[in-house]
């Protein structure tokens, strides 16, 4: 017996027009293709931008006839906050729910039936966005396999194409991302919309999603929906830096908690096949490979993983991971390779190999981050003996998860021994179910013994920062800069 699919209710699109003509119409063009107007309706809002004649000439012109299509143009500026509220809770009177989408998006096709069928599908859910190239935690890949590639939409839509059948119908997140941002109108009429204090924009849509989690109301992701995004140009200079972190100031002052629940989320609750996105269709012709270092980087280990190094073809790109204990360490012992510390950088891999044995519960969790494939090198053995056993009983803990969900687990022989057991544990496919499996094994066991932490207070440290980060942004850019460098 099939679930029956819910009923979706009608929904008004609100495209908030300010400038960016070529962009606008774009999007336009697009939701002409891909609106069903004998449900759905468009409501343009022109905010009298600094090119306000010309954008209102060029839309008319595009929409003239066209049924299903609104024209609007504000008195006077409104700002992004302004001009959405006027839209939602004054100009339209359908009834419907309203979806905000950003002028400078393109919607593919079938997008607003699967964010309206989402959104329908419980009642809880009082916000959904969709997927996109370019809306940070609701970006698609989220982290890549080559840090240094640029993103680009083409990729984004053949990896979604690949993906979207692997991933879940949709994923709770703390709050929905506002390019695409598609709101219940029952919780529009309870809650009104965006608070002015984030005029002209930037945070509204994140203070909305919390306001309205307060009363039970939840965030998703449809991940089967797609909309290309160009991203930000509204504010020139410094005053969009400014912007972002004053506004980012007043939502951890409101939402103590959400810089964790935003961590909490990246780390434990995306699905596993979101997490990795970027493996599972390489775009690149090599095999990108994260040498877990041990936790103590001895002349053995610097002489194994120099040779494996040494050993590497041009084809298969090794990083080096270390804990931060051993960061300077390995920095001198490695001067000329890639070094990551152990984080969550935004960076994935194809392969992991835990170079040494794996015995702390913060070395597990890093293996887990890394790569959907695991390669053990040197596995911790079963002890026999009891005095053994309880020196290493954490190991023993650990040791069965390894066990479980490793490629492959090879003895060290050769450097070029190791380099094919690389290639081979990279040829495998991807288990998405079995992915899935460690993912939440590995995770659950961080928070269980309290590896991750998410407090739900933010410091005054933070706070003042951002302060002074609003005033002076480009202190905050440098600042950046200079710690990414030492990491």
């Amino acid at each position: 017996m099939t679930a029956e699919v819910p009923s979706r209710r009608p929904v008004t699109i609100v495209v908030p027009v300010y400038d960016d003509l070529a962009g606008l119409l774009r999007c336009v063009e697009a939701l002409m293709e891909t609106v069903d107007v004998n449900v759905d309706r468009v409501l343009l809002c022109n905010d009298v931008g600094p090119h306000a004649d010309e954008i209102e000439g060029r839309l008319l012109n595009l929409i003239r006839d066209r049924p299903g299509f609104e024209y609007v143009r504000n008195e006077r500026n409104l700002g992004f906050v302004g001009n959405c509220n006027r839209a939602a809770l004054e100009l339209d009177r359908s009834g419907n729910d309203v979806l905000l989408l950003n002028s400078d998006t393109i919607p593919l096709p079938g997008f607003l039936d699967e964010m309206a069928t989402v959104l329908a599908s419980d009642d809880s859910f009082g916000v959904v966005c969709a997927r996109s190239d370019n809306a940070t935690i609701a970006t698609m890949p989220y982290a890549r396999r080559n840090p240094r590639s640029r993103a680009t939409p083409e990729r984004t839509t053949e990896l979604h194409g690949v993906l979207r059948e692997l991933l879940p119908r949709f994923t709770v997140a703390p709050v929905a991302m506002g390019f695409c941002f598609l709101i219940r109108r029952e919780v529009i009429d309870r809650f009104g919309l965006f608070d002015h204090v984030f005029s002209p924009g930037y945070g509204e849509e994140n203070d909305f999603c919390l306001r309205i989690n307060r009363a039970g109301y939840q965030a998703v992701f449809a991940n089967h929906a797609l909309v290309l995004h160009t991203g930000s140009t509204s504010f020139s200079g410094d005053r969009g830096p400014a912007l972002r972190l004053e506004h980012e100031r007043i939502l951890l002052r409101r939402y103590p908690f959400y810089a964790s629940a935003v961590a909490l989320f990246l780390g434990r609750v995306r699905d596993a096949v979101d997490v990795f996105a970027d493996t599972f269709l390489p775009d690149d012709g090599v095999l990108r490979v994260a040498l877990q270092l041990p936790a103590v980087i001895d002349e053995a280990a610097v002489a194994r993983a120099t040779a494996v190094l040494e050993a590497a073809p041009d084809d298969i790109v090794i990083t080096l991971i270390t804990g931060r204990e051993q960061a300077r360490v390995a920095r001198r012992s490695f001067p000329t390779a890639d070094l990551l510390v152990v984080g969550r950088p935004r960076q994935v891999f194809d392969v992991t190999v835990a170079f040494g044995a794996v015995t702390s519960f913060g070395g597990l969790s890093s293996l887990n981050a890394n790569a959907p494939r695991w390669l053990l090198v040197d596995a911790i053995p079963h002890h026999r003996q009891w005095a053994e056993a309880v020196r290493h009983h954490r190991d023993a803990a650990i040791d069965p998860i390894l066990r479980r969900f490793d490629d492959s687990s090879v003895d060290w022989s050769s450097p070029e021994d190791l380099i094919a057991a690389i290639r081979h544990v990279g040829s495998k496919p991807i288990d998405a179910e079995r992915l899935r499996l460690r993912w939440n094994a590995v995770a659950d066991m961080a928070e269980a013994t309290g590896l991750l932490k998410h407090p739900d207070r933010v410091s005054v440290r933070r706070l003042v920062a951002l302060a002074l980060g609003a005033r002076s942004p480009w202190l905050v850019t440098r600042l950046r800069a200079i710690r990414a460098a030492r990491a």
